[in-house]
């Protein structure tokens, strides 16, 4: 989930809690409720089934989230020591330094390639060979930031950590929307709804589960 959708799902929350009818007034403690833990005013209200299924969709929707926290950690610490080892990678490096060390053998292919694209543009186009040169003192790797891979067996290892930790990195922002989904639908539910429903939910896929919401008017 992106930024911007986690954004959205806050300005819904918050707009539930703020912008309600009169008669869903005396619903704030419980809408208070859903927002911390998201099922729990179903529970106290007596709708047990909505209340199961929100909180145990928000145990594990918690629990993904701490668990992919800790597996980022992990990850992050193992492929930059990775890098140390097999490419020479200053491990005070910023973080966005091992993307490019993931996308180029050694800092010596990317100087080279900046220096191509910056050639064709500032001198060859522009022909402004100050301009060249100072593009390529900012925008090449030298000394402290220069890397290189021992061999392409350890650079694809390398390639295959990064890969998991951003994957993990999306499962963990992932965690993070279903966990301000969860509460902002509960809240919703508090505030809004004011006929008896139903929440199910079926298998769906190989490994997902399918919610469905059900009103009875």
């Amino acid at each position: 989930m992106s930024r911007l959708a986690i954004h959205r799902t806050l300005l819904i929350l918050l707009a539930s809690m703020m912008l309600v009818p009169v008669w869903a007034q005396s619903k704030l403690p419980y809408m208070a409720m859903s927002a911390l833990v998201p099922g729990s005013a179903e529970l106290a209200l007596g709708k047990t089934n909505r209340g199961i299924v929100l909180l145990a969709s928000d145990i594990v929707a918690v629990s993904a989230y701490l668990k992919t926290s800790y597996d980022m950690d992990i990850q992050s610490k193992a492929y930059k020591k990775y890098a140390q080892h097999y490419a020479g990678v200053d491990p005070t490096m910023p973080q966005n330094h091992y993307q490019v060390v993931q996308e180029y053998f050694s800092s010596v292919d990317f100087n080279k390639f900046q220096e191509m694209m910056a050639r064709n543009y500032f001198v060859i186009y522009l022909n402004d060979v100050e301009a060249f040169q100072n593009y390529m003192a900012v925008n090449t790797y030298e000394g402290i930031e220069a890397w290189q891979w021992q061999s392409s067996m350890h650079w694809d290892t390398y390639k295959d950590m990064r890969r998991k930790h951003q994957r993990t990195k999306i499962n963990h922002t992932l965690a993070l929307g279903i966990m301000l989904l969860n509460r902002a639908v509960s809240v919703l539910d508090i505030a809004i709804i004011n006929t008896d429903g139903r929440l199910h939910a079926s298998p769906h896929g190989p490994d997902g589960v399918l919610l469905g919401y059900e009103l009875n008017f």
